[in-house]
């Protein structure tokens, strides 16, 4: 929902804001288990992984992205949303808590929401749980 969203912890949002995550592997590595969160926490090679296949954004895009978390919103339209939509988070997501997916939930009119045993970056480090509910829902 953009900025009227529950809020992350401190400490991941920080970790996020900062461009060092994608210009130091060092840096990725340690701040990954408090960025991310799930498996991350518990198995260093998902930090080292992910921090060998991250690309670095162009200056002003990087700019750009962190205006529009800053500032956008999508409240104000989630209740013209007429389609079925899934909506999956995970429960050990530090960026973005459970809430602003139930949230999300009672203002889309057809929305389901599943909730995964993992972190922030599921659909890289749990497609085996997320691409079944996703099948699912498309059929």
């Amino acid at each position: 929902p953009g900025t009227f969203m529950v809020p992350g912890r401190l400490s991941a949002l920080v970790r996020m804001i900062s461009p060092r995550r994608y210009y130091e592997a060092s840096y990725l590595i340690k701040a990954a288990a408090d960025i991310y969160g799930g498996v991350f926490r518990d198995d260093p090679k998902y930090a080292y992984r992910h921090a060998s296949m991250v690309q670095p954004p162009a200056g002003l895009g990087y700019l750009w992205q962190i205006f529009a978390i800053s500032g956008w919103t999508s409240v104000h339209r989630l209740h013209r949303i007429q389609q079925p939509t899934l909506i999956l988070a995970g429960d050990d997501d530090p960026l973005v808590p459970l809430a602003n997916a139930r949230f999300m939930a009672k203002l889309i009119p057809n929305a389901r929401v599943e909730i995964l045993p993992c972190g922030h970056l599921f659909l890289l480090t749990k497609p085996e749980q997320a691409a079944p509910i996703i099948q699912s829902f498309l059929a």
